[in-house]
């Protein structure tokens, strides 16, 4: 499964303004751990005074450290990264944790804020699977977010996997399900992963045993189902 990611950070250099543009692709598959293949960088400068990036009818300013100009409170953006992305950090006392969550969902959200009307916003992973959402909490410390990945019956005798749970690979997926299948807890007699540009991992079972039951096992014995714990914490100001 293909995956493009596209950052645009934004800084001071001398009097001109530059645009470092970050493009990075990967796929997920049993050979990359961490997702990532590829990365290119360049870097373009404008020749733009700083301000003209922010809107002063909507902008709030204040001075600098040494009070000689103006800067401004927060960083306004033009897309909500840290809600499409999703972050994660640890700090002294302090812990955050925000999923990724779709754009169109976003934007919807946002219309309904703006509107004061009630609003969902839930996370979405580029991994695919299903959620269960019931104990989300809003995505505060507490809530708890159940995660599966996605299982199909190709045929009697044999399951595929097409999805697999956020943070999870094929590889780690495909290692989960050997562990239990070596302690006796599936009955599996191969595992074969045919992970390409998606995932696909084909599990065939042994004679006389229940597709159906081994779904249920697999959800219960492996990373076929994880608890992901979210912590939606941003420093302000």
């Amino acid at each position: 499964m293909a995956m493009r990611l596209s950052v645009m950070l934004w800084y001071r250099w001398g009097r001109k303004t530059c645009s470092l543009i970050c493009k990075v692709t990967g796929e997920i598959s049993s050979l990359a751990t961490v997702l990532l293949r590829h990365a290119t960088s360049r870097r373009v400068c404008q020749s733009l005074p700083w301000r003209r990036f922010f809107n002063p009818k909507t902008t709030e300013w204040q001075l600098s450290y040494d009070g000689r100009n103006k800067e401004p409170i927060t960083l306004p953006v033009k897309f909500p990264l840290l809600l499409a992305q999703g972050a994660e950090g640890i700090a002294v006392g302090l812990s955050s944790k925000i999923l990724p969550h779709n754009l169109n969902d976003i934007c919807d959200a946002a219309i309904n804020y703006l509107r004061g009307e009630e609003f969902h916003l839930y996370p979405d992973f580029p991994t695919g699977g299903s959620i269960d959402v019931s104990k989300y909490n809003d995505g505060q410390r507490g809530g708890v977010l159940k995660v599966r990945a996605k299982v199909e019956k190709l045929d009697n005798k044999t399951l595929v996997i097409r999805e697999v749970p956020f943070t999870k690979t094929a590889n780690t997926l495909q290692e989960s399900i050997t562990k239990a299948v070596e302690k006796g807890k599936l009955k599996i007699r191969r595992v074969e992963d045919m992970t390409a540009s998606e995932v696909e991992i084909q599990l065939h079972l042994t004679p006389g045993t229940s597709s159906d039951k081994t779904i249920d096992a697999l959800y219960a014995f492996t990373d076929c189902e994880i608890n992901i714990s979210p912590n939606c914490c941003v420093i302000r100001g």
